[in-house]
C-alpha cells in the first residue's frame, strides 16, 4: 500500500514535468541562421494579388561598337567629309563596325583595316543600323595637343610643298592638329590619317595657329637639329595651294555610289562630291536603278546644288551608251522631275563643263524615286 501510495504521489509530477518540457528538433547552422521563408500567396485565377508589383523592363545594353550593313557601295575616306582622300570603296551588304560619329552626325568612323590606324569614314546616309540602335558619341571636335583652324579650302599634301603629291583637302573652319614646321615655317605638319605615317602638309597662310612651340622638321617629317633657323623664321609668301580635286577613280565599271531603289527599301539619297578639269579628278560616276508601281516608267526628282569655278554638265548612259531624250540636268536645278523605264541600270555622267584655267565644281546630287 505504501508503495502504491508513493506511485500515486510521483506520476502526477512527472506528467506535469514532461507536459513542460519542449521536445528536441534536429537542426543545422543554416536552418538556425535563416528566417523560415512564408510560402506566396496565390491569387485566384483573374484576380491580381493587391501585393503583386510588375517586374522592372530588362535594360538591353547597346552594344560598341555597333555592327551596321551597307545599302549602297560607297567610298572610304580618311576623315568625316567628301574632301578628305579616298581610302577605298566598300559594297553594298557588306558588314561595318561604327565606333563614333562627326558631330553632325552624317559621318560614321568605321573599322577599315587598309587605313593607317585602322579606321575610315563612311557617309551615314548609306548605313543601316537596327531599329533603336544607340550609334556611339560623337568624336571630339577639338584636336589633341596644338591645335590649329583652316581659314580657306586647302590641299593637303604629302611634304612642305606644291611639288609634294596632294592628298585632299580641307574645308574653311576645319580644326587640325599641327605636329610640326618646316625650317622657313611656311608650311605645318598636321595629323592626317591617309597620309604616309599618319601626317601630311598644309600652307601656314591660311592655317589660325601659333606655331612658335612646334618642332621643326625636314620634308620627309625627321626632326632639324636644335639650333636650325625656323623657329624664328619670317614665313615666305606662299602660293594658294587651292588646287584640284582629288582624283577617286571612279570609273563607269566602278562608280562612287550605286543604288537600287524599292518602294520597300531606299527611296531617296544624297551623294556630294568634286571634279575638276584640266587636272584633278575629272568625272564622276553615280549608278542607279529605278523602280515604278503598277506603271512602265519611273519618275524620279532630281536636285543638283553646285560651288566653285566651273559648272557641270551631266549625262544618263545606260548599258554603256548616252540616252537622248530624257531631258537635261544643271547645276541649280531644284526638283526636276524626270521619267525613266523602270527596272534597268542608269549610270549619271557629271564633268566640269570646258572653260578658262582649273574649271573646280563643287556638288550636291539629291535624287527621289516616287512611288
Amino acid at each position: 500500500m505504501k508503495r502504491l501510495a508513493f506511485l500515486l504521489t510521483v506520476l502526477p509530477l512527472l506528467l506535469a514535468a514532461c507536459a513542460a518540457a519542449p521536445l528536441p528538433v534536429a537542426t543545422s547552422a543554416a536552418s538556425t541562421a535563416l528566417p523560415p521563408t512564408p510560402f506566396p500567396k496565390v491569387p485566384r485565377s483573374g484576380t491580381p494579388s493587391p501585393t503583386a508589383s510588375p517586374l522592372p523592363p530588362a535594360v538591353t545594353a547597346t552594344p560598341w561598337p555597333v555592327e551596321g550593313t551597307l545599302a549602297v557601295r560607297v567610298n572610304v575616306r580618311g576623315g568625316p567629309g567628301t574632301s578628305y582622300a579616298s581610302l577605298g570603296l566598300l559594297n553594298p551588304g557588306e558588314k561595318v563596325l561604327i565606333f563614333a560619329q562627326d558631330p553632325t552626325g552624317s559621318w560614321y568612323q568605321v573599322r577599315y583595316p587598309a587605313a593607317t590606324g585602322g579606321l575610315g569614314w563612311v557617309t551615314a546616309q548609306f548605313v543601316q543600323i537596327p531599329t533603336g540602335t544607340q550609334v556611339p558619341p560623337p568624336v571630339a571636335s577639338t584636336p589633341a595637343g596644338p591645335g590649329g583652324r583652316v581659314l580657306q579650302r586647302l590641299n593637303v599634301r604629302s611634304g612642305p610643298g606644291l611639288s609634294f603629291d596632294s592628298l585632299g583637302m580641307l574645308e574653311p573652319d576645319l580644326l587640325v592638329s599641327l605636329t610640326g614646321k618646316n625650317t622657313t615655317a611656311s608650311w605645318l605638319q598636321i595629323d592626317y590619317p591617309s597620309g604616309p605615317g599618319g601626317h601630311a602638309w598644309v600652307t601656314a597662310q591660311y592655317i589660325q595657329a601659333d606655331a612658335a612651340d612646334l618642332p621643326v622638321l625636314d620634308d620627309y617629317g625627321t626632326p632639324v637639329a636644335s639650333g636650325t633657323a625656323g623657329a624664328t623664321s619670317i614665313p615666305e609668301p606662299p602660293t594658294p595651294t587651292v588646287g584640284p580635286a582629288y582624283a577617286d577613280n571612279d570609273s563607269p565599271a566602278s562608280p562612287g555610289v550605286r543604288v537600287t531603289f524599292s518602294a520597300s527599301g531606299t527611296r531617296q539619297f544624297t551623294y556630294a562630291s568634286q571634279v575638276s578639269a584640266p587636272q584633278g579628278d575629272p568625272a564622276d560616276w553615280v549608278a542607279f536603278t529605278p523602280y515604278a508601281v503598277n506603271a512602265a516608267d519611273a519618275r524620279l526628282v532630281f536636285s543638283l546644288a553646285c560651288s566653285g569655278s566651273g559648272t557641270l554638265t551631266v549625262e544618263i548612259s545606260q548599258a554603256g551608251s548616252p540616252l537622248s531624250g530624257w531631258g537635261a540636268l544643271a547645276c541649280g536645278d531644284s526638283d526636276k522631275v524626270i521619267a525613266l523605264p523602270a527596272g534597268k541600270d542608269y549610270q549619271l555622267h557629271l564633268a566640269p563643263a570646258p572653260g578658262a584655267g582649273l574649271q573646280l565644281v563643287d556638288y550636291v546630287l539629291t535624287v527621289q524615286n516616287l512611288p
